[in-house]
């Protein structure tokens, strides 16, 4: 008989796979993750909802017209919003529609600080409707009443209406032509001119410190703007011929430069 020896089993030894190991790993360090998340947005919102950081404080510089009250109302700050929500750029739009306000910058500082800088129009001229007088900016636009006219130039627009502040009532294009013509009047012709006129037509006139009118024509296009200066130039031409210092002249009409007529006091 032979006897045959076995080999030994080797005893198994169970091993935890390598893949669910770092399966539970992940989860582990998701759930850790999300957690973290909940607390960070959790804190956020807690700090978002405290009442110290709503705006509280506002502080406004450059006014001269305006009070800081009307900039405050313009703003309309809401009282339940988080300064942080806030818009700088639409704030200062806000403060920038206001009529006085040519320019307008607002910064938001922690934890409830609103801080606004305007620029203010400068008054250019008066806007004369009948008793009512209004400043306009440079460009036209009514700003306020005024109390007087205090060396501005004047337009009369008697048939302009009912006027309120932000109204453009002088064009942006003509008005700044108005106040050059004014300027420089008096040493071109030894003439000054003391207000202007804008019928409903928009036929434009002006009244001399002489007496007597000058009648330009229509302003409403930029072509007819542009017959201004030979207008003027006809004008020039008249004063060389005839003395518009002190002459009975009634008015000048130059609505025609190439043939401008002068109607003296007692003709027709």
């Amino acid at each position: 008989m032979t006897v045959s020896t076995l080999p030994k089993r080797g005893r198994r030894t169970t091993a935890v796979p390598a893949k669910r190991v770092a399966s539970s790993r992940g989860w582990i360090w998701a759930v850790l993750q999300i957690a973290a998340l909940v607390t960070e947005v959790f804190a956020i919102l807690f700090l978002l909802a405290q009442p110290a950081f709503r705006p509280q404080q506002v502080q406004v510089s450059g006014l001269r017209h305006l009070t800081a009250a009307q900039v405050r109302s313009a703003l309309s700050l809401p009282g339940d919003r988080n300064i942080f929500f806030l818009s700088q750029a639409e704030l200062g739009q806000r403060v920038q529609a206001l009529p006085w306000v040519r320019a307008a910058t607002v910064s938001l500082a922690l934890p409830d600080r609103v801080s606004v800088a305007v620029t203010e129009w400068k008054p250019a001229a008066v806007l004369q409707v009948g008793e009512a007088t209004y400043y306009m900016n440079d460009v036209g636009v009514v700003l306020d009443p005024a109390t007087e006219a205090g060396g501005l130039p004047v337009v009369n627009r008697p048939d302009i209406g009912r006027v309120r502040a932000g109204q453009h009532a002088v064009g942006a294009d003509l008005l700044p032509m108005l106040l050059q013509l004014r300027s420089g009047f008096p040493a071109a012709y030894k003439i000054s001119l003391m207000s202007f006129q804008l019928d409903r037509r928009e036929v434009l006139s002006a009244q001399t410190d002489r007496g007597w009118s000058i009648i330009f024509g229509q302003m409403v296009t930029s072509g007819d703007r542009a017959t201004l200066e030979p207008k003027l130039a006809a004008l020039r031409a008249l004063n060389g011929r005839l003395d518009l210092t002190s002459l009975p002249i009634q008015y000048v009409n130059l609505e025609n430069p190439g043939a401008p007529a002068v109607q003296m006091r007692g003709h027709k």
